[in-house]
C-alpha cells in the first residue's frame, strides 16, 4: 500500500480532485491510501471528493486539523499559496501516528506515472527526500538560509520519514525556526525545511518534481551536471508540478504541461474552477484574443514545448 498525504482548503479542493484523479489513473502497482488534511471543507465538497476517489479505487481519509498550533506562523499575501495551510504538512507525523512513512504532495500538480519507485525511496536514516528547486540555487538564497550542504530543495513533493520526525522532534524544530525568523523567510515552510534539515535530507531525481521552468530554452540557468537529467525528465515526468504564480487554471495560461492538467481535470469531472481574478487580463483577452499567446513564452520556452504533452 502506498500512502500519500495532501493539505487543502475549500479553495484548493478542485485541484486536489485532479491530484486524486491522476493518482488513480497512473498508480497501478499497489493500492493507494490518501489522507487529506483540511480545515473546514464543506460537506458537499467532501462528498464530491469521495466520489472521485471511489471512481478510481483510491482509498481516501479526511483529517480535519486545528490550526491553533500554527497561529503564530507568518503568511505572505504576495504569494497566493502562502496561507497558514502551507504549514499543515508539519502536522503529518502526529496526524498519522500509525505510519512510518508517507509521500506528501502539493495540490498544484499531477502524477504522470506510477509512484512505486518514489515510494521505495530509502529515507531510513533521514527526515525527508525532496527534488531540487533549480530556479533557486543562487548564492543569495543559499547564504540567506545558511545552506552549505547541497542544493535548495522544493517542498511540493516530499518522501517523509515520520518515525524520524517523531523521534527527533522535527515539527517543533521547524516551528521554532519559523517563529525566530518570521517575516525574513521568503518561501516560509520550504525555507524552514531546507535550513533546518539541510543535514537530514536526501535529493530526489528531477523527474519526481518537473516544473514548467525546466522547459526554458537556456539551460545555462541550471547546473551543467543536471542538463541531461532535465532533458530526460521533460520527456518522462513522474510528477509535473505547476510551480510559480501562474497555474494551468489561471486566465490566459500558456504553460508547458497545461495539457496534462486539462486531461486529468476533465477525467475528474470537476471542470469548473475558480479562475484567478485578473480584471485587466480578462478585458484585454476578450478584446484581443491573439494576445493570449504571449510573445515572451514563445521566446523563452524550447521549440515545440506546447506539443510535449498533446492530448
Amino acid at each position: 500500500m502506498i500512502h500519500i498525504a495532501c493539505c487543502s482548503n475549500e479553495k484548493l479542493a478542485p485541484m486536489f480532485g485532479v491530484v486524486v484523479t491522476s493518482i488513480g489513473i497512473n498508480v497501478t502497482s499497489d493500492g493507494v491510501m490518501m489522507y487529506l488534511l483540511h480545515n473546514g471543507l464543506k460537506d458537499s465538497t467532501v462528498k464530491r471528493l469521495q466520489k472521485i476517489a471511489d471512481r478510481y479505487n483510491v482509498r481516501l481519509k479526511f483529517l480535519e486539523i486545528d490550526l491553533e498550533i500554527l497561529k503564530d506562523c507568518p503568511t505572505n499575501t504576495k504569494l497566493h499559496y502562502a496561507n497558514v495551510m502551507t504549514y499543515a504538512r508539519f502536522l503529518l507525523p502526529s496526524m498519522l501516528p500509525n505510519l512510518d512513512k508517507v509521500i506528501y504532495l502539493d495540490c498544484d500538480l499531477v502524477v504522470c506515472k506510477d509512484l512505486k519507485s518514489l515510494w521505495e525511496t530509502n529515507v531510513n536514516d533521514i527526515a525527508v527526500a525532496m527534488a531540487p528547486d533549480l530556479w533557486y540555487q543562487d548564492k543569495g538564497t543559499l547564504s540567506r538560509l545558511g545552506i552549505n550542504n547541497g542544493k535548495y530543495l522544493n517542498a511540493g513533493v516530499i518522501v517523509m520519514n515520520l518515525d524520524y520526525w517523531r523521534e527527533n522532534d522535527i515539527r517543533n524544530k521547524l516551528l521554532s525556526f519559523i517563529a525566530e525568523k518570521g517575516s525574513k523567510l521568503t518561501y516560509l515552510d520550504q525555507d524552514a525545511l531546507n535550513a533546518v534539515l539541510q543535514d537530514e535530507r536526501r535529493q530526489l531525481p528531477v523527474k519526481y518534481n518537473v516544473t514548467p521552468y525546466y522547459f526554458h530554452r537556456n539551460l545555462d540557468n541550471y547546473p551543467e551536471e543536471m542538463h541531461e537529467e532535465i532533458r530526460e525528465a521533460r520527456i518522462n515526468p513522474v510528477v509535473f508540478h505547476y510551480l510559480g504564480p501562474t497555474k494551468p487554471w489561471s486566465l490566459g495560461c500558456y504553460l508547458p504541461g497545461k495539457e496534462l492538467f486539462i486531461k486529468y481535470q476533465k477525467a475528474s469531472g470537476w471542470r469548473h474552477f475558480t479562475i484567478q481574478k485578473h480584471a485587466l487580463k480578462r478585458i484585454v483577452y476578450s478584446l484581443f484574443p491573439i494576445v493570449k499567446k504571449k510573445g515572451w513564452e514563445d521566446k523563452t520556452y524550447i521549440e515545440g514545448w506546447n506539443n510535449f504533452y498533446s492530448i
